[in-house]
C-alpha cells in the first residue's frame, strides 16, 4: 500500500529542522554550488520558498539589484523572499542564477541566513 501521507510528512519534517539541520543544509550549497538546480532545491528542503516574494520587495517593478542593496539589513523572512526572487529570475531570464552565483550574490544573501540562524541560538 502507498503512503499518502509521504508529501505532508516530509512538509512536516522541514517545518520542524531547527536552525542547526538549517545552517548544514545552507552551508552544504555553499561548498557544494554546481548548477542552478542546488540553489532551486534549497529552499523547498529547508522549507523556506516564499511564493508572495514579491510582498517583501520595495520595487516596482522588481529591480533585483535594488532589492539585493537590502541584505545587510535583512532578517530571515527578507533573505528568503530575495532568493526566492533570484530563483524566479532565473525562470525568466534563463542563466541569470549562475552569473549571480559567479558574482557571489546568491552566497551573500545565504550567509546572511547563515549569521541570523547562529544568532537565533
Amino acid at each position: 500500500m502507498l503512503n499518502m501521507n509521504h508529501k505532508s510528512s516530509d512538509a512536516k519534517r522541514k517545518n520542524r529542522m531547527n536552525s542547526k539541520e538549517k545552517i548544514a543544509a545552507i552551508q552544504y550549497v555553499t561548498n557544494h554550488p554546481g548548477s542552478e538546480t542546488v540553489y532551486s532545491k534549497l529552499p523547498d528542503d529547508i522549507g523556506a520558498l516564499r511564493t508572495n516574494y514579491g510582498d517583501y520587495m520595495t520595487t516596482a517593478p522588481i529591480s533585483c539589484d535594488e532589492e539585493l542593496k537590502r541584505i545587510p539589513e535583512a532578517g530571515h523572512e527578507l533573505c528568503i523572499a530575495l532568493l526566492t526572487m533570484l530563483l524566479r529570475e532565473d525562470h525568466f531570464s534563463e542563466g541569470s542564477c549562475m552569473k549571480r552565483y559567479e558574482d557571489a550574490q546568491i552566497d551573500v544573501i545565504l550567509n546572511r541566513m547563515i549569521d541570523l540562524l547562529k544568532a537565533e541560538k
